[in-house]
């Protein structure tokens, strides 16, 4: 498994995840960028899995400190939670640390451990 991403095995079903992941993204004062819906994607090439969804989101206060630190980290940004059916009581949830993946790039370490306490606001059950 790669270093820098973090996941858990939650008890609870893929749908009531993924509902209040999306409530909580917003709630903690992130834009919701985009949603991938993997499973529907790959339904289109005949391939059948079970429910997958990546939630990109970010706030965009950051994006001046990253754009004076070191531009190419906007290749490490927007953040993603990624939402895997195990099966119908069980939910994988995993996401890229930012103080992993950002501290290659010379930025602020301050602004990317905040970025972690922020997201892991959002996804501690």
């Amino acid at each position: 498994m790669k270093a820098h991403v973090e996941h858990q095995l939650l008890p609870l079903p893929f749908g009531q995840v993924y509902n209040i992941l999306k409530q909580r993204i917003t709630d903690h004062g992130f834009l919701l960028l985009h949603e991938i819906d993997t499973q529907a994607i790959v339904a289109q090439h005949g391939i059948t899995i079970p429910p997958l969804r990546q939630l990109l989101f970010f706030e965009p206060q950051y994006i001046v400190q990253i754009m004076a630190g070191d531009p190419l980290a906007i290749n490490d940004i927007p953040l993603k939670l990624v939402l895997q059916e195990v099966d119908a009581h069980t939910t994988q949830l995993s996401f890229k640390n930012p103080v992993g993946s950002l501290q290659d790039y010379g930025l602020d370490p301050v602004m990317a451990v905040e970025l972690l306490e922020r997201v892991k606001g959002i996804v501690t059950f």
